[in-house]
């Protein structure tokens, strides 16, 4: 029952703070190619989520005295990201500032918090990482999951919805380890599924017409939240690849991307308009149409996650290579295609 309540006011402080975001957020001016607004539009919507959070965890911990201290580390990694965020949103900290914090903040994680110093590949078969290519690997991951929600967050309800679908998922996934293994990976569900009910609060004032803006301090926060759950539930006893799995659309995108800017010898650290789903909104698709597909590949690959994890580690890694696979052919046709239906709207 107070888990349910927990929730419950998770979801209410995030709409609410959200709402309060929208009169006093600093505007997000669209004053660049890559943004895909067209109006001045609150941004610092994030605010809501973590307030949403820290309400719902701050009951249940309240009820539930047994919190470990991985649970308080994962979540002030997460805050310390949020508020990095919002100093970003008001002040436009350039990226090697922010790239230098967030090293010194995932650092700690990495420091004082688990570790993935195993990755089962099939049943039977596990590489053994140990603690420093373990601790590189879980730094490297941190990294790239909050910088994946950060850069997709660019159309409304794509990032932060396709990251509310996988921390279901991945709450669910952590659930099922809990029972098979009697351990304490349902603290990840728990922290999850009021995480994922935050950003439900926030979601109903960003869908609706893009009305406000996650901002920096939304897509921080989130991915935080995402790899620290992510780092924990890999160290009780998840597989990795299932935790992966769930975010892979994301995921997907974001390093594809990345693959292509280099090789068109493009400056990676500069923002840009060349993921598949900017792509899709400059050539005339719309924000919720867009968003839904992701919404909808997220959650496909949740369900193999599911699946997967319930049956092996074979199973595991054959339902991310299953899902990958697909997610690369379709990522790279729509690219091209909407690369070219660009072109010739230009010319």
């Amino acid at each position: 029952m107070i888990f349910v309540f927990a929730c419950f006011l998770a979801l209410t402080v995030a709409w609410l703070v959200t709402r309060l975001m929208m009169v006093w957020a600093i505007p997000d001016v669209p004053d660049a190619e890559r943004k895909l607004h067209r109006a001045p539009t609150p941004s610092s919507g994030g605010v809501g989520i973590m307030a949403g959070t820290l309400a719902g965890l701050g009951v249940f911990c309240f009820h539930f005295t047994n919190v470990t201290a991985d649970f308080a580390l994962g979540l002030t990694v997460s805050l310390a990201g949020g508020v990095l965020g919002f100093w970003d949103d008001r002040a436009a900290l350039g990226p090697k500032i922010k790239l230098v914090i967030m090293l010194a903040i995932t650092s700690g994680f990495v420091m004082w918090g688990p570790r993935i110093e195993a990755l089962p590949l099939t049943d039977g078969v596990i590489w053994q990482l140990g603690p420093f290519i373990g601790g590189l690997g879980t730094l490297l991951w941190l990294l790239v999951i909050v910088n994946v929600v950060n850069f997709m967050d660019g159309a409304n309800g794509l990032s932060i919805g396709s990251s509310t679908i996988g921390l279901i998922f991945l709450s669910v996934v952590s659930g099922f380890a809990s029972f098979a293994q009697s351990s304490p990976a349902f603290l990840v569900t728990i922290y999850g599924l009021i995480a994922a009910l935050a950003c439900l609060g926030f979601l109903y004032w960003n869908i609706a017409g893009g009305r406000i803006f996650a901002g920096d301090s939304g897509a921080l926060f989130v991915g935080l939240t995402i790899g620290t759950l992510g780092v924990w539930a890999g160290s009780m006893g998840v597989n990795p690849l299932s935790v992966a799995t769930c975010f892979l659309p994301l995921l997907a995108d974001s390093i594809l991307t990345i693959v292509w800017r280099a090789r068109q010898k493009a400056n990676l650290l500069m923002p840009h308009a060349d993921h598949v789903y900017q792509l899709a909104i400059r050539s005339g698709r719309s924000h919720l149409y867009v968003a839904s597909l992701y919404w909808l590949a997220t959650a496909l690959c949740g369900v193999v996650a599911v699946r997967a994890s319930t049956a092996g580690d074979t199973l595991v890694s054959l339902g991310f290579g299953l899902c990958l696979v697909p997610l690369i052919l379709i990522l790279e046709y729509r690219r091209a295609t909407y690369l070219a239906l660009l072109s010739k709207q230009a010319g």
